[in-house]
């Protein structure tokens, strides 16, 4: 019994060397690249994931490389902008194996092709330095070029690492970083307090000439509300006119009963809302129609006389 456990712990560490001698794994995100008496040629790129069959070392031998983005960060370094500012900057590429083939015969090591391309990121600074401080830095949004210079900067890497056979691609470049210098923040501190003052100039001068346009035009409208006004108050005076001409005419052919009438008008006014007003009948004189004699003449009365009223004479 113990030599048959002993003999089952031997076949599975058999096995267990066996596959490892003669499989080898390729995750999903990597690529395997299996050469011979360390030789590759096209045949030699595994990139499907699963297990594979391979000879015992060293006759095939197996490298693994990752197919994941890789980020290289550079260092910190001043330089000067086109218009003679100082500038901080640190730059970023990210970058992947884009022919593992060609990567496993000129660089093989993942370590140098990092030291590659951080040679290569001194030409992202020389393609910042042909753009003015206001392009990097600027509170206006469609003044900056950083889209541009990255963009710039990535197109000639890509040229560059062409050309090289190196089997890489760069996917982005970009500004990680932007530090000004103390004598350049306090230049852009006067550019950005004369900027603003300048901008509030222009909006004042701006309001201002808003303020005209809408006193100018409230003047014109009141000028002609009131040219409009002055025509209406004309032409209803003309038409009252004509009107009180023709009353006039009418009143004319009686006037003691014009005026009479003028009275019982204005004592309607002088006692409504429930007025109580005594005045002598001698003084109004409305009772002068009721002493007239019927040829017209008034007759005064006198003590002891009286008035026919309502057509009985006394």
């Amino acid at each position: 019994m113990k030599n048959s456990f002993t003999m089952l712990v031997g076949a599975v560490i058999a096995a267990v060397l066996l596959s490892h001698m003669f499989l080898y794994q390729v995750r999903y995100d990597q690529v395997a690249v299996r050469t011979t008496f360390d030789k590759a040629d096209e045949t030699s790129v595994q990139a499907t994931p699963g297990l594979k069959w391979r000879l015992p070392w060293p006759i095939h031998k197996v490298t693994h490389y990752s197919k994941r983005l890789q980020l290289l960060e550079d260092r910190i370094e001043e330089l000067q902008t086109a218009d003679g500012k100082s500038v901080i900057v640190r730059t970023y590429l990210t970058w992947r194996i884009d022919n593992p083939l060609d990567f496993y015969v000129t660089l093989k090591d993942p370590g140098e092709a990092s030291r590659q391309l951080s040679s290569r990121l001194r030409e992202i600074r020389g393609v910042i330095s042909r753009y003015r401080l206001d392009e990097l830095v600027n509170l206006d949004r469609d003044r900056l070029k950083l889209t541009a210079i990255e963009e710039e900067a990535r197109s000639a890497l890509d040229a560059s690492l062409s050309q090289s056979g190196y089997g890489l691609k760069v996917e982005s470049v970009g500004l990680s970083k932007i530090v000004l210098p103390e004598a350049t923040t306090e230049k852009v501190f006067e550019t950005m307090i004369k900027t603003r003052e300048r901008l509030a100039e222009n909006a004042l001068q701006e309001g201002q000439a808003q303020a005209s346009a809408i006193r100018s035009e409230a003047q014109s409208a009141r000028d002609r509300i009131l040219a409009f006004a002055e025509r209406r108050a004309q032409a209803i005076r003309s038409q009252g006119d004509r009107e009180a001409s023709d009353e006039y005419a009418r009143f004319a052919r009686n006037e003691d009963f014009a005026i009479f009438l003028r009275k019982v008008e204005a004592l309607k006014k002088m006692l409504d809302h429930n007025t109580t007003f005594v005045l002598s009948a001698d003084t109004l004189g409305i009772l002068d129609w009721f002493s007239r004699e019927p040829g017209g003449t008034a007759v005064t009365p006198t003590a002891g006389s009286r008035v026919a009223v309502d057509g009985v004479k006394p």
